[in-house]
């Protein structure tokens, strides 16, 4: 009986020396600008591998990237009535922050837009909802999804960060669509 209860305890001591140790992780990689703008951040879970700088400064990267969370498809921050196509973009999830890269010193924008907005629009909203939508007074159609994209770049514009992307294909079925207005979010 002794035996075993020195044995249990051998085994609850281990286990907690086993989870009390220090894990050790790959650091982030951090890229400065050409310009000595603002470095570029980006964490070790990341599948984005850096390519280089265009000439305008903005980050280029490889790699595609599982993107979750809420889209807003509608009118575009620009639109004068002027026949502009609707914006498309993405407020990531919590988990898939943690892998985007980030500014240094201006952190994270809140949003991703998408490039190519037609192909997500077949690819996700049913053709009901979006004809739906035409005659709503709503400004945007909205909806969880995780799709993945590729062609990431981060960059700043009006010394605000932005993050673009193109839309590859749909992860997961997307789980709601809905009218809505946009987040309030600052110019």
């Amino acid at each position: 009986m002794m035996i075993m209860r020195n044995v249990a305890m051998t085994l609850v001591c281990l286990a907690f020396a086993l989870t009390a140790a220090p894990v050790h992780s790959d650091p982030a990689q951090v890229i400065a600008r050409p310009d000595q703008g603002d470095s570029i951040v980006i964490p070790p879970k990341s599948t984005l591998r850096f390519r280089a700088f265009d000439k305008e400064g903005t980050a280029k990267f490889d790699g595609k990237l599982l993107l979750s969370g809420t889209y807003y498809y509608g009118s575009n921050a620009i639109d004068d009535g002027e026949g502009f196509e609707p914006a498309l973009y993405f407020i990531p999830d919590k988990a898939t922050k943690a892998r985007l890269p980030i500014f240094k010193e201006r952190g994270m924008p809140g949003e991703i837009y998408l490039s190519n907005p037609r192909a997500f629009v077949t690819a996700v909203i049913p053709k009901e909802r979006l004809a739906t939508f035409g005659k709503s007074r709503a400004r945007y159609l909205s909806g969880k999804a995780d799709i993945w994209v590729d062609q990431f770049e981060a960059g700043i514009e009006c010394d605000a960060p932005f993050f673009d992307a193109r839309f590859m294909s749909v992860a997961h079925a997307p789980l709601k669509v809905a009218l809505a207005d946009p987040p309030d979010t600052g110019c």
